[in-house]
């Protein structure tokens, strides 16, 4: 039972990533998950199948309500877990109530890993109802994007990189015409002292 394997953290995220996987491909394929009893959802080796659920439902034409109602509940179970409020496979609207209106606090403690936090609080406090997966790797995106705007920045930070870039016309100065002027000095050095000073 799934209910038995949300006592160590990291267990609990990787669990919890497979739930949100396997809820993404249930969706997909027509359906939503009416039953979210954690006493109910059985492992197949240790994995969550399509046949680790006992309530499936197809979601017949109100799909996007009843997804985001699912991806909800999922986030509802994945901070409850975290926090160990899980009683007989299910929980206690109070508690979640409870936590829910002071995520700061129990993030304070350790309990949720910061990225899963931070998905939670996308989930409860902006109301943008999003696959964690989705969300991790728009998360992800966004770190990296920022990463080459950072270095890119640097390398404009330079006279060759904004000259490269056409932010800055004196920039092509001093890195393109003195050195031509220096290098055309020195070619008429060269012919000066060839030709006049024989």
């Amino acid at each position: 039972m799934l209910e038995n394997n949300i006592n160590d953290k990291d267990e609990l995220t990787r669990i919890l990533l497979d739930f949100d996987n396997m809820l993404k491909y249930i969706h997909n394929n027509g359906f939503c998950i009416y039953d979210f009893n954690l006493k109910r959802i059985k492992l197949d080796n240790g994995k969550l199948t399509l046949n680790s659920f006992n309530g499936l439902l197809n979601d017949m034409g109100i799909s996007q309500n009843m997804r985001a109602i699912n991806i909800y509940q999922l986030a509802k179970i994945g901070l409850m877990a975290y926090n160990n409020q899980i009683v007989d496979g299910t929980m206690n609207q109070e508690h979640f109530d409870f936590i829910n209106q002071n995520l700061e606090q129990f993030n304070s403690q350790g309990t949720i890993p910061n990225e899963i936090y931070e998905y939670y609080d996308e989930i409860f406090r902006r109301l943008n109802i999003i696959y964690m997966h989705d969300y991790l790797n728009m998360k992800e995106q966004e770190t990296n994007n920022n990463q080459n705007s950072n270095v890119i920045k640097k390398s404009l930070s330079t006279s060759v990189g904004r000259a490269y870039a056409k932010e800055d016309s004196n920039a092509y100065v001093s890195i393109l015409f003195i050195p031509s002027v220096l290098v055309l000095v020195y070619f008429m050095i060269l012919i000066l002292q060839t030709f006049i000073f024989k």
